[in-house]
């Protein structure tokens, strides 16, 4: 019995099995079928944005689906790679080898071990809740910041220039300066054309279909499937105009069609420290997004996910990218969501599209040579469009001050400093502000609200209050940043009150209080008893008070603990 739970924990392919039905596979073989279609034309586009084969990126694919089927806890998330994780790949890799050459591809593949396992570490230690220091701010201003690198990080390839892959801003618009004698007039003329066409099925193909009748649950398939219709379209237009010789065209040449095999992952210790960093950074965004994702469709269907099983799933979806010579994956929204809409029911349906691929890879991998760069890049850049949220900006701007000072530092760090290190500029900003907000934290002097037991901030409602007690409501934990703020604040109020004989500290926000918050009550305490008040606590949190309990501080007190403002009030004053 025991075997088998840890078993239906480790697999939670058990936990859906025994309930699997013909019903279940014709539903998931439908999705499976249908995310073949964009899963094809991503993963090479993908690849060509991290700098590498476009094999790489069907190898990835493979190994990721079938990994993250079998180890993964959210039933319809697909995994592979993305926009976002191939940018930060180029800009890792390509700091330590050239790209396009071999030892570039496989310090890729390593990358993704490293990631890999660093995921499974992380699980291993129960440390998912790491994701935290990258607060929606922080996320937001990143991803904004990478989908404008992405983008221009595409413009010589959509003008049909030959320029190394390179994710500053500066050095890409210099090359694109440098080659405007140069433009490709049939590339631009085909990603132009390849984007006019994904951004008419985006927006107006599916009215386009309704009108014809076609049952709904297959037009959102139909819709999504756009990328697929421009690299067709896209390679029969080069190779029917013979666009690579007598145009220059430039377009993706030979794709093995083979199985990966397995790749021989050594990496030195050297590489690990230098992948290291940029792998930690990886693990997070990786986990953020995919279980952000995976949860949005989880929660349509009353499933859930387990955060620490995710972790295991996409750990090994990397470690396994790795060992056939891929590159880092996580969940993708485009096409989790193409999943989802077209009736996936179990994970299955990534083991169908997994199959798919691979009978791509090994019959139809020759029908790619010529697919037009061009139109991977422009495959990109509408993708990366996608991940602009300029709602979610407003909001964040409207909203919360500190946030959009935030998500302002980071963009702007992504931008001029790089993903990583735009990263970790807004993890410190976002610390920093948070210690800066909590150092002043809001203290309410506190009333009766009429007759009731409620109490409120004075100076927001009509309340009745005691001229000998002073009701002090702190909405922070009491802590190093902020007890000097505190301390100054009640010694004004006490100035300004003379008549004050009582002070109720209420705790009911204070969820710890650390070794300068002890010592801090300790000295006020003393402090006030030299000029004759009490002070008192209320509301003191279970753990706090056992905290506070290991010390002498109840020993000294002079005052009460009350289980609930009305409490005190009652005993220290008639209000």
């Amino acid at each position: 019995m025991l075997l088998k739970r840890w078993l239906t924990h480790l697999l939670p392919v058990m936990q859906w099995w025994p309930k699997y039905n013909g019903e279940a596979f014709r539903a998931d073989l439908v999705a499976g079928i249908v995310v073949l279609f964009i899963t094809v034309p991503q993963v090479i586009a993908y690849a060509f944005l991290a700098g590498l084969p476009a094999e790489t990126g069907l190898y990835a694919a493979i190994m990721a689906l079938l990994c993250y089927a079998a180890f993964g806890s959210c039933r319809t998330l697909a995994v592979g790679p993305t926009a976002i994780l191939a940018m930060m790949s180029l800009e890792s890799v390509s700091a330590f080898q050239t790209p396009g050459t071999l030892e570039y591809t496989l310090l890729a593949s390593k990358l993704a071990m490293v990631t890999g396992g660093v995921l499974v570490l992380l699980r291993i230690i129960n440390f998912g809740a790491v994701v935290s220091f990258l607060s929606h701010a922080v996320v937001t201003g990143f991803i904004t910041a990478a989908a404008i690198l992405i983008i221009t990080n595409q413009i010589p390839s959509i003008l049909g220039l030959s320029a190394p892959p390179d994710t500053a801003v500066v050095i890409v618009l210099q090359h694109v300066a440098s080659g405007m004698d140069s433009l490709n007039l049939a590339a631009m003329s085909i990603a132009i054309g390849a984007m006019f066409l994904l951004w008419f099925c985006r927006h107006h193909f599916e009215a386009l279909l309704q009108s014809t009748g076609i049952h709904p649950r297959w037009i959102g398939s139909l819709v999504k499937s756009a990328p697929m219709y421009a690299v067709i379209l896209s390679v029969a237009i080069v190779w029917s105009m013979g666009l690579d010789q007598s145009s220059g065209v430039s377009v993706v040449g030979v794709i093995p069609n083979q199985l990966p095999t397995w790749a021989q992952m050594d990496p030195s210790l050297v590489e690990i420290q230098q992948l290291l960093p940029s792998a930690l950074l990886m693990s997070m965004v990786i986990f953020m997004e995919s279980t952000s994702i995976g949860a949005a469709v989880a929660s349509k269907r009353r499933e859930k996910i387990e955060p620490n099983q995710e972790l295991v799933g996409l750990g090994l979806a990397n470690l396994g990218s790795a060992m056939v010579g891929g590159f880092p994956v996580a969940g993708s929204f485009a096409r989790t969501i193409v999943n989802f809409s077209s009736g996936a029911v179990t994970p299955v349906a990534s083991l169908v599209t997994c199959v798919l691929v691979v009978i791509t890879l090994v019959w139809f991998a020759p029908w790619f040579y010529y697919l037009p760069k061009a139109v991977l890049s422009a495959i990109i850049v509408m993708s990366a469009i996608q991940l602009i949220d300029l709602h979610g900006i407003r909001k964040t701007f409207q909203f919360n001050r500190i946030d959009s000072v935030t998500f302002a530092c980071t963009f702007l760090a992504v931008l001029g400093l790089g993903v990583e290190t735009g990263i970790l500029a807004g993890i410190a900003i976002s610390f920093l502000l948070l210690i800066r907000s909590s150092s002043k934290p809001n203290i309410a002097v506190v009333g009766r609200v009429g007759n009731t037991e409620t109490f409120r901030n004075v100076l927001r409602h009509d309340v009745g209050t005691s001229p000998q007690v002073l009701a002090l409501r702190i909405d922070e934990s009491i802590y190093f940043v902020n007890t000097r703020y505190i301390e100054v604040f009640l010694f004004n109020k006490i100035a300004d009150s003379p008549a004050i004989k009582h002070v109720i500290l209420i705790c009911s926000s204070a969820n710890f209080i650390d070794t300068s918050g002890l010592e801090m009550l300790e000295l006020l305490q003393d402090s006030l008893a030299e000029v004759g008040v009490t002070l008192h606590l209320a509301e003191v949190k279970g753990p706090v008070m056992d905290k506070l309990k290991e010390t002498e501080f109840f020993a000294n007190m002079q005052g009460n603990v009350y289980f609930s403002t009305d409490l005190a009030l009652k005993d220290l004053a008639e209000v």
